[in-house]
């Protein structure tokens, strides 16, 4: 399918739950969306292309956006890199940003399938990462998170941005910080 920009698009994956946004980055290892909540702009969605079963333009919400004032948004290109699932997490655990991570297709998806926190280390096959909770607490040490288990990055999302101006700084060094 050819997507034109700026067309909204509706991302359908093998798992439950769709994408509505602007397809910024597609290609063979990863696709990134800017979200829209409601008329709202969310956060970078970045998911791998293995997951994403069809990409289909949605006119009447590609109108309204526009009409709305956010058609600019589809020419904004993401700040890190889209090539791949693991270089978009080695460029954001470089910044040091909180971010949010689903797993939801791993089989304890309903306990550890969603992650607000912090990379903290970049291994061979995994992530560590530490998170807080809904109340605002840092655990005190990372957890593990595959890569293959990823199923959405979320990066600049409203909702983790405000989140995280209340939760202090993150109780662990990154290997990074270890370094300087």
């Amino acid at each position: 399918m050819t997507v034109r920009s700026p067309h909204i698009i509706d991302v359908k994956r093998i798992i439950e739950g769709q994408i509505r946004g602007y397809l910024l980055s597609r290609n063979s290892q990863l696709i990134v969306v800017r979200e829209f909540d409601g008329f709202l702009p969310a956060g970078y969605v970045a998911m791998p292309s293995s997951i994403v079963t069809e990409l289909v333009i949605n006119e009447p919400w590609t109108q309204m956006i526009a009409v709305e004032g956010h058609a600019g948004i589809a020419q904004t290109a993401p700040w890190f890199a889209t090539d791949s699932l693991r270089t978009a997490l080695k460029s954001i655990y470089e910044k040091s940003v909180n971010v949010k991570i689903e797993c939801e297709n791993c089989a304890d998806s309903d306990e550890f399938g969603f992650h607000i926190g912090r990379i903290v280390a970049l291994n061979g096959s995994s992530i560590d990462f530490v998170f807080f909770d809904s109340a605002g607490r840092w655990f005190d040490a990372p957890y593990s998170i595959p890569y293959n288990s990823i199923t959405q990055l979320v990066v600049d999302d409203p909702y983790v941005i405000a989140f995280s101006r209340y939760v202090g700084p993150c109780p662990v060094a990154t290997e990074k910080s270890r370094e300087q």
